[in-house]
C-alpha cells in the first residue's frame, strides 16, 4: 500500500484506539480526541471507525438508522453487538456531561424511545465524531462508520461462532485475518505490547477490532461495500452506512 495511510479506530476505555497502516507498517496509538488524531496525521486516506455516523433526529431519520442497524444485526447474527443509536441532541447532551436520566429524557423527546445504558456509555463518543465531521468539510469522505463484527463476518466468509471476549473468539477473528494480513497473531501481540496501559483501559478485543477495521480500510476503494447497499443521509447530510468488504455481498 505504498504512499497510503489508513486506520481502524475503536472507542476503548474512554479514548480512541488507533491502529494505523503506513509505509513503514502497522502501528498503534491512543488519542484523547479525534481532532488531535486528525491534526497529527493530515494525510489519512481512509479511517474506519466503530462509532455510529449518521444520527436520528426525528421519526424519518430514526427509521433510516434502524434499517441500517437491523441489517447489521442480521448479517452478524449477534443482535446485542449493535446498540440502538441515540438522537443527535441526546448525544450532544452526553458529550456535554449530562447524566443518564437527562440524556434518556432528551432521547424520548426526540424519538419517543428510551435509552439503554450501553447506548448512553458511547453517546459522548458519538457526539464527538458527529461534531468533528460537521466541522471538517470533506472529512466524511475519508472517515466512515464500520462495525468490526460485520467486517470479520465478511472476511471469514461465514458467521462468527464465539464472542470476541473469549480466547476462541480472538482466535476466530485472527483466522479471519489470515490471507489479508501477514502473521496476524504476531501483529496483535506486538500492538498490545506497544500500548501504554496508563493511557486508557484498552482490552485485547479492542485491539483486534481496530486491527480488523484497519485491514478493511486498506482495501481499494472499488472493493468497499456498504450496509445497506444504498445508504440514506441524516438531516446533516452524513451517510447512514457501515463499510465492509467480502468476496460476496452480505445482503
Amino acid at each position: 500500500m505504498p504512499g497510503r495511510t489508513v486506520a481502524g479506530v475503536d472507542w476503548a476505555g474512554g479514548a480512541w484506539l488507533v491502529v494505523m497502516n503506513e509505509d513503514d507498517g502497522i502501528d498503534c496509538t491512543v488519542e484523547s480526541n479525534l481532532e488531535s488524531l486528525w491534526d497529527a496525521n493530515a494525510g489519512f486516506d481512509r479511517i474506519l471507525i466503530d462509532v455510529p455516523i449518521g444520527l436520528p433526529s426525528d421519526d424519518d431519520t430514526l427509521a433510516k438508522r434502524e434499517e441500517l442497524d437491523s441489517c447489521a444485526r442480521s448479517v452478524t447474527g449477534r443482535p446485542s453487538s449493535v446498540f440502538p443509536v441515540p438522537s443527535r441532541d441526546a448525544c450532544t447532551a452526553a458529550g456535554d456531561g449530562e447524566d443518564y436520566e437527562t440524556v434518556a429524557e432528551r432521547n424520548r423527546d426526540d424519538l419517543d424511545k428510551g435509552l439503554s445504558t450501553q447506548s448512553y456509555a458511547i453517546a459522548g463518543a458519538i457526539a464527538e465524531i458527529d461534531e468533528f465531521l460537521r466541522n471538517n468539510e470533506g472529512a466524511e469522505q475519508r472517515v466512515m462508520e464500520a462495525h468490526p463484527e460485520v467486517c470479520f463476518r465478511g472476511l471469514l466468509g461465514e458467521q462468527l461462532e464465539h464472542s470476541k471476549t473469549s480466547a476462541r473468539g480472538i482466535g476466530e477473528r485472527l483466522s479471519a485475518l489470515d490471507g489479508y494480513l501477514d502473521e496476524p497473531g504476531a501483529t496483535l501481540g506486538r500492538l498490545c505490547r506497544q500500548l501504554d496501559t496508563e493511557t486508557a483501559d484498552v482490552t485485547v478485543d479492542d485491539v483486534v477490532d481496530a486491527l480488523g477495521l484497519c485491514v478493511i480500510a486498506g482495501r481499494p476503494e472499488d472493493d468497499l461495500m456498504t450496509l445497506p447497499e444504498t445508504p440514506s443521509l441524516d438531516d446533516e447530510g452524513l451517510p447512514m452506512q457501515m463499510v465492509y468488504w467480502s468476496d460476496e455481498s452480505l445482503i
